[in-house]
């Protein structure tokens, strides 16, 4: 690993052997992206909260946004359709379905307090007069929005993504490479 990327490396953990299949012997909190949805499944808290992809020709689910208690994982394999058995606030059975799931990612359990606290010492560095881009690159890992990330800059999401985002892209494709890394599924994120 070259020594642009030693500090970044320090700063974002390894990724994980990548997982294929979850079912109800599983533990975490986990992202399943599938056709059309996209899924928070808690194996430990066993909860569910799903939400419809905001394309405009698909209606969202009346269950979208809601934390569903699971019954069971039914089947959750990359490649496979989804089915999760769960009861809805009124515990009415019902089932969350799509016909393919895309990737499976664990959530990381620090996500928002590392991305916080990279943003922190981003607008630090800024408001001195300098920057820090491993620390802007680390808080994009973990979930910042481009608008946060611009704040730090005083500027809009819009421009804060023009500027790096591509940039910032190749530079963690570079550490996951360096890594050995070739999971496709985003960065981890809660």
């Amino acid at each position: 690993m070259d020594d642009d990327l030693q500090h970044l490396a320090e700063l974002i953990p390894t990724r994980g052997a990548p997982v294929r299949t979850l079912d109800d012997a599983g533990t975490g909190t986990w992202r399943v992206r599938a056709s059309r949805v996209t899924v928070r499944l808690d194996l430990d808290a066993r909860t569910v909260v799903r939400s419809t992809d905001t394309l405009p020709t698909l209606t969202p689910d009346p269950l979208d946004g809601r934390v569903l208690a699971l019954t069971a994982v039914r089947s959750c394999t990359v490649g496979e359709p989804l089915s999760l058995l769960v009861h809805d606030a009124d515990g009415r059975p019902a089932t969350v379905r799509a016909p393919k799931v895309r990737y499976v990612q664990p959530l990381d359990p620090e996500a928002g307090a590392r991305r916080e606290r990279h943003l922190r010492q981003l607008s630090a560095a800024v408001a001195a007069g300098s920057d820090s881009p491993d620390d802007r690159r680390a808080a994009v890992h973990f979930g910042a929005t481009w608008a946060a990330v611009g704040e730090a800059y005083d500027l809009s999401g819009v421009q804060a993504a023009a500027r790096w985002k591509e940039q910032d892209r190749e530079v963690l494709a570079r550490l996951r490479a360096a890594r050995g890394e070739t999971s496709t599924a985003p960065e981890t994120v809660a």
